[in-house]
C-alpha cells in the first residue's frame, strides 16, 4: 500500500507539472528578438505610408511607399535576403515622370502623380502584386487604381534609380477602378479610390482561390461620402471583377477598408465608419464578410464602438493621425482579431477586440488595451503567421514617457487571438516626427512646410518572424526604416 501511495504521489507530481508547463506555454505571450533596424531609403526626400509585402519563407520582401521625389510617386525598393539589405531606393512605375527631369520612366503611363501603395506577394506566380492610386493627366483629372506585378528574380539591384530595376522585373499596368476629379489629391471631390488595402488568397482547400487579388478601398463619391469597394483578380491583376460594393447603403461615410482571407477561405473587410464626413462622434469598427470569394457580401456589423476617437493632429505634434481601425485572421483558430485607436483612457492607445464564434461576425469580446499606456501609440498593421501568432505594429510613445512627443516602433504579438499579448521593441529610441517635413523638392520654401507622418505602417508575418516598415528619421529627411522580431520555434 505504500509502494502504491509512492507510485501515486510521483504520478501526480508528474501530471501537475506537465499540466503546470502546458499552462505556462499557453499564457505565456509570444515575444521576438528584434534586430537593428535598417534604413531602407537613405535620401534627403520624404518617404511615409509604408506597404510591404514578404515570400513564405521571410527571403523575399517588397516594399513600397508614398516618395516625395522628383516623379512623386510610389518609391519602391525589394530585398532577397529576408531584409539585411536592401537594394537602392527606386520607384514603382506608375508615373509619366522619372526622378531626373527629360528622363522617361520604363513603362508608358498618363499619370502624374502616385500614391497610397499596396503590395503583397503571390504564390501563384511566386510574383508581388503592386497596386498604387494614379492621378494627374495632361488631358483631364482622371483616376485610376492601377496594377502591376514586380519579379525579383528578374530585377537589377544595380539599375539606374529612373529604371526601376529594370522593365523585365515590371508587367505592364491595368487599371482596377477608374474615376474622376477636380485635381485634388486630398480625396474630398470627385470619385477618388483612397487608402486601398490588399491581400491574396494562400489556401488550396475547399472554399479557397488560390492566388485570388484583392483590393479594398474608400470610393470617394464627390459628395463628401465614401462607400467600401472591392475589387479581385484570379490572374495578377491582368484582369479584374469588380467594383463590388461592400458597405450597405445607409454606411457611406467609411475609410480604410482592410481585406483578409481566414482559413476556411472567407474574406472579411474592415474599415472604420462614421456618422458623417466631419464628426467624430459615434464612430464604429465596422467588417463584412463573403462567403463565395468575395463576390458578394452580407450585412454590415459593428465590431467596436470607437469611445473617444482620435482625429486631427497628435498631441504634442504637428501631424495628423486617425482611429485606424484594422484586423486579421488567425490562420488557425479563423477568428477575426481587429485594433483600433482610441482615446477613452486619456492618451491614444490601440484596443483589440476579437469575434466569439468563428465566422460570426455579430458577437465581439470587450475591447481591451494591447499595452495599456499614458502616452500615445498610432498607427497600428496588423499581420498573421500561418502557425496562429497574429502580428500588430504600431508607434508608441511609452519610450518617452517623460515628455510624450518623440515615437518609438512596438510589435505586439498574441497567440490567444489578441486576449494577451508579448512586445518586441523594434526602435527603442524615439524620433520626432516634426523634425522634418514632407518635401517635393527639399531646400525650396514652397515645396515644404508639411509635417506629415503618413497614416500608416506596415508588417508581414511568417512562423518564423515579423517584419515591419515604417516612417522614421534618417540623416537628412524622412526615410523608410525595416527590423523583424525572430521567434523560436
Amino acid at each position: 500500500m505504500q509502494r502504491n501511495f509512492v507510485r501515486a504521489t510521483v504520478l501526480a507530481v508528474v501530471v501537475a507539472a506537465a499540466v503546470a508547463a502546458v499552462a505556462l506555454a499557453v499564457t505565456i505571450p509570444p515575444s521576438g528578438t528584434a534586430s537593428s533596424p535598417v534604413d531602407v531609403t537613405k535620401d534627403v526626400y520624404a518617404n511615409n505610408e509604408e506597404s510591404l509585402g514578404m515570400s513564405p519563407d521571410g527571403q523575399w520582401l517588397a516594399g513600397a511607399w508614398n516618395d516625395w521625389e522628383f516623379n512623386d510617386g510610389c518609391g519602391f525598393s525589394y530585398s532577397t535576403d529576408g531584409g539585411d539589405t536592401w537594394a537602392p531606393e527606386s520607384f514603382a512605375p506608375f508615373t509619366s515622370f522619372s526622378n531626373t527631369p527629360g528622363v522617361d520612366p520604363i513603362l508608358p503611363t498618363k499619370f502624374a502623380v502616385a500614391g497610397d501603395p499596396a503590395v503583397v506577394f503571390n504564390p501563384a506566380s511566386n510574383k508581388f502584386d503592386v497596386i498604387c492610386q494614379a492621378f494627374g493627366t495632361k488631358t483631364g483629372n482622371q483616376i485610376q487604381l492601377l496594377s502591376t506585378t514586380f519579379d525579383p528574380a528578374k530585377a537589377d539591384p544595380t539599375a539606374d534609380e529612373d529604371l526601376s530595376y529594370g522593365a523585365a522585373a515590371w508587367t505592364p499596368q491595368v487599371a482596377v477602378a477608374a474615376g474622376k476629379s477636380n485635381g485634388s489629391q486630398k480625396g474630398s471631390n470627385g470619385q477618388f479610390p483612397d487608402h486601398e488595402a490588399v491581400t491574396v488568397d494562400t489556401g488550396t482547400g475547399p472554399g479557397h482561390h488560390f492566388g485570388r487579388l484583392f483590393v479594398a478601398w474608400a470610393e470617394f463619391s464627390g459628395t463628401g461620402r465614401s462607400p467600401i469597394d472591392i475589387a479581385y483578380s484570379d490572374h495578377d491583376g491582368a484582369h479584374w471583377t469588380g467594383p463590388i460594393r461592400i458597405s450597405d447603403k445607409g454606411n457611406q461615410f467609411d475609410q480604410d477598408a482592410i481585406p483578409r482571407v481566414g482559413p476556411d477561405g472567407t474574406v472579411y473587410v474592415s474599415w472604420v465608419h462614421a456618422p458623417t464626413d466631419k464628426g467624430l462622434k459615434n464612430n464604429v469598427a465596422m467588417i463584412d464578410k463573403s462567403t463565395n470569394g468575395g463576390a458578394t457580401w452580407g450585412t454590415d456589423q459593428v465590431a467596436a464602438r470607437i469611445v473617444s476617437p482620435i482625429g486631427g493632429l497628435l498631441p504634442n505634434s504637428n501631424y495628423r493621425v486617425f482611429e485606424d481601425v484594422h484586423a486579421t485572421v488567425d490562420q488557425q483558430t479563423g477568428r477575426v482579431v481587429l485594433t483600433y485607436t482610441d482615446q477613452k483612457s486619456g492618451a491614444s492607445n490601440i484596443y483589440a477586440t476579437h469575434n466569439l464564434v468563428v465566422g460570426d461576425i455579430t458577437q465581439w469580446s470587450t475591447p481591451a488595451a494591447v499595452k495599456a499606456s499614458g502616452q500615445e501609440q498610432f498607427f497600428p498593421w496588423m499581420s498573421s503567421a500561418p502557425n496562429g501568432r497574429v502580428d500588430l505594429v504600431f508607434y508608441d510613445r511609452s519610450c518617452d514617457a517623460a515628455g510624450d512627443k518623440l515615437d518609438c516602433a512596438t510589435l505586439a504579438s498574441s497567440a490567444d487571438d489578441g486576449s494577451t499579448w508579448g512586445y518586441t521593441t523594434l526602435l527603442a529610441t524615439g524620433f520626432d516626427g516634426d523634425h522634418f517635413h514632407a518635401c517635393v523638392a527639399p531646400g525650396d520654401p514652397d515645396a515644404c512646410g508639411r509635417n506629415f507622418l503618413g497614416d500608416y505602417i506596415a508588417v508581414a508575418s511568417t512562423d518564423a518572424k515579423a517584419q515591419a516598415l515604417w516612417t522614421g528619421n534618417g540623416p537628412s529627411g524622412m526615410d523608410v526604416f525595416s527590423a523583424r522580431a525572430t521567434f523560436s520555434p
